[in-house]
């Protein structure tokens, strides 16, 4: 699902068109790291105020000295933001072929030390990712049964595979192989990732002589992995079966999607064209011909890195405009993982266009200010520095990021765009009186209308779904905190719909939370 963000309307056009719509509807800080990542390795390295050795030399840095690159800007050459362990002010710039970068593992606890050399899409959910075909032969199906009863896995059965496995013989291993897949599989099912993985590496203990059931095992496990925008441990399990199943379709699709996700698009490309080759496939064929549009487009941007940002800007964006854009973004970064208490697994894409390009790439709405489908598209629209509007967006825009992967690409829509708006700073206070007016008519659009797509909306509607869903939003944090959010998701992982989770995690129904959102509304902004 994209996620679009909609240009300010006013309260009179958000009144005068919900009703039509509903009733002709089916009703600039541094970065975290805090230690050297980088040594210098020529005897000298000059220091420059700007990207550019015409710029004022600031000081001259000798070979050993370690410093901190807090971004890195490629435009006709490569250049580095530095500063000196333990001082927050950046130094000045140096060009990046003078530093030997230290590779250090990269995380989520804020505090990571490298940028990675490729960005991220999240929304893996976005596009056609199917489940991997389950392994049916070798009496799967009977086995199954015994494992799984009564909606719950049968632990004893599991440990008796395992025991009379314990003899070596090649065909009581592939039954506790095929016991755990069993197990695996009704986890992942369920919404239980976690346990899921827990099952699939214990079939893989079993599964050494049977190369169909390791293979079955290292896709499952990829596919957990690339549904949670785990990209690099996906690939890692690919790897593995590449080297079993060198033909398999399912293999090259799942690679593809996992490089796609980590922005290494060549590598994508090159994926799904072999997955095409072995098996054609209409939504592998969709991906390719997304991907090859984004690279066209892109062949002759300019790139930048940091901690957890990839960038790619069009000429008109200066390179100090990018970088200000990654600084920004990591102090938003932060912020959200504070509020939240979660971060995403792997950086994340940002793509800076002319609006020309934006509207032609994006085919957004005319109403759209900026786009999330898994990178984080923005319209620059001659800008030379970050504003507050710009920050605004970006902050938007990274929030969706991050409730993506929380959420597993399953959160609401209106609850996505109410938090992305939250932490971007928009309140309720110019929209309340119209949103009670228009629930007291009784012409207002139900939450539960608001789950999926908004896409299609005329702006009327688009502008009353955004100020709905931030007061629904803002009542639901005003009454629980960001604590009742977590729970929210919490339960949602294991609920195929909203509203069990809402009254999991807030003793509420939909109708319920609308009347609480007017009664909060009339409360917090009186008239």
């Amino acid at each position: 699902m994209r996620k679009v963000r909609l240009k300010r309307l006013t309260n009179t056009f958000l009144c005068a068109g919900v009703a039509a719509f509903f009733c002709g509807s089916t009703c600039n800080a541094q970065s975290a790291v805090t230690s050297a990542n980088a040594t210098v390795s020529p005897e000298s390295l000059p220091v420059y105020s700007e990207m550019a050795t015409s710029s004022t030399l600031v000081r001259t840095l000798k070979k050993g000295d370690a410093v901190i690159v807090d971004f890195e800007i490629k435009t006709t050459e490569k250049w580095c933001s530095v500063r000196l362990v333990a001082q927050a002010v950046k130094l000045g710039f140096v060009q990046c072929q003078g530093l030997a970068r230290q590779q250090q593992q990269f995380g989520n606890s804020g505090n990571s030390t490298v940028a990675s050399p490729t960005g991220s899409r999240s929304a893996i959910k976005n596009l056609a990712v199917a489940p991997p075909p389950v392994r049916s032969a070798d009496g799967y199906a009977d086995l199954q049964r015994e494992v799984v009863h009564d909606d719950a896995i049968d632990i004893t059965k599991l440990a008796d595979l395992e025991s009379a496995a314990k003899n070596g013989s090649s065909v009581a291993m592939a039954r506790a192989g095929l016991g755990h897949y069993a197990a695996g599989n009704f986890e992942l099912e369920r919404n239980s990732p976690d346990e899921a993985i827990e099952q699939y590496r214990a079939a893989l203990n079993f599964a050494a002589r049977n190369s169909k059931l390791q293979t079955a095992n290292l896709l499952s496990l990829a596919y957990v992995h690339l549904t949670r925008s785990e990209f690099s441990p996906a690939l890692e399990y690919l790897d593995r079966a590449r080297k079993i199943a060198p033909e398999s379709a399912a293999v090259a699709r799942f690679s593809g999607w996992a490089y796609y996700g980590l922005d290494r698009l060549p590598e994508a490309t090159a994926e799904w064209q072999r997955a095409q080759k072995i098996e054609p496939s209409r939504e592998i064929a969709a991906a390719l011909e997304k991907v090859d549009k984004d690279r066209e487009t892109e062949s002759g941007f300019s790139e930048g890195q940091a901690d957890h940002f990839s960038i790619h800007y069009q000429g008109n964006a200066t390179p100090q405009l990018a970088t200000e854009i990654l600084r920004t973004l990591e102090e938003h970064f932060r912020t959200l993982q504070a509020q939240l208490h979660f971060a995403p697994a792997e950086p994340i894409a940002v793509v800076l266009y002319t609006q020309e390009t934006f509207r032609d790439i994006t085919r957004a709405p005319g109403w759209a200010v900026g786009l999330n489908d898994g990178r984080i598209r923005v319209p620059i629209r001659g800008l030379m520095s970050v504003t507050d509007d710009l920050s605004r967006e970006l902050m938007h825009e990274l929030t969706h990021s991050f409730i993506q992967q929380k959420a597993q690409g399953r959160c609401p829509q209106w609850l996505n765009e109410g938090l992305a708006q939250y932490m971007e700073g928009r309140r309720s206070d110019n929209t309340a009186s119209a949103l009670i007016a228009v629930y007291e008519r009784e012409t207002y659009i139900p939450l539960h209308k608001l789950e999926g797509s908004w896409g299609k909306f005329p702006a009327a509607a688009a502008a009353f779904s955004y100020a709905w869903s931030l007061a629904a939003t803002e009542t639901l944090i005003a009454d629980s905190g960001m604590y009742g959010l977590a729970r929210f998701f919490e339960h949602f992982s294991n609920e195929t719909a909203v509203e069990p989770a809402l009254r999991e995690a807030f003793q509420t129904d939909y109708a319920g939370l609308e009347r609480n959102t007017i009664e909060y509304l009339r409360r917090t902004y009186p008239q």
